[in-house]
């Protein structure tokens, strides 16, 4: 718990001092340089630079489904901190984890498709 703390600030820190626009050496995205295409993931890290500078509209504009999973993703992380909350049947039942899924699935030819 401890250790994933830490590597959880760290990512943070990165993200925050870290333009990814701007930066030459920041990981390009492979699927998108093979194909053009853009996978579910493409734009998170610009994303979360505008987030955590409060820029949240162009935060949106890089990976709008990025932001609509942080509080799923925190849900996730309290659950699995404090496994004896009331809610963790709910989070972590099969069914959100198959919905959360398939609405990433769908993000990703849906952005392909509108050109998101």
């Amino acid at each position: 718990m401890a250790i994933a703390s830490v590597i959880l600030a760290a990512m943070a820190v990165a993200a925050y001092t870290i333009d990814p626009a701007g930066c030459r050496w920041a990981p390009k995205c492979a699927f998108h340089a093979l194909t053009g295409w853009q996978c579910p993931g493409c734009g998170i890290s610009r994303a979360a630079h505008a987030a955590l500078h409060g820029r949240w509209a162009e935060a949106l504009s890089y990976n709008w489904f990025f932001l609509i999973s942080i509080p799923y993703a925190m849900a996730v992380a309290v659950v699995t901190a404090w496994p004896r909350l009331s809610v963790r049947r709910y989070v972590t039942h099969r069914y959100v984890a198959y919905t959360y899924v398939v609405l990433f699935m769908a993000w990703w030819v849906v952005r392909n498709i509108a050109g998101w």
